[in-house]
C-alpha cells in the first residue's frame, strides 16, 4: 500500500489494488474504485510498476509515467 503526501497541496492519497479493483483514497476520506478492466495497462503491470505513481502536480490525479496511465478524482 502506497502513501504520498504532497507538501504543496498537503493531500495524502492512498492507493491500493485488489480483487480486480484500484481504490484511491484522499486525505478527506473519499475513496473511489476504478475497475482495473478499465485500464489495461495497470491490470497487467507487476507489482513493482503499480507502485510507481505519483501526485499530478495539481493535486487532481495520480499517474504511471512508466504506463502512461493517468487517473483523475
Amino acid at each position: 500500500m502506497a502513501l504520498f503526501t504532497s507538501r504543496k497541496q498537503q493531500k495524502a492519497v492512498e492507493v491500493k489494488f485488489q480483487k480486480g479493483l484500484l481504490y484511491v483514497k484522499v486525505g478527506d476520506g473519499k475513496e473511489i474504485a476504478y475497475p482495473l478492466d478499465w485500464h489495461p495497462k495497470l491490470m497487467r503491470a507487476s507489482d513493482e510498476d503499480k507502485a510507481k505513481w505519483e501526485l499530478k502536480p495539481d493535486g487532481s490525479g495520480i499517474r504511471w509515467n512508466d504506463l502512461d496511465v493517468e487517473i483523475n478524482f
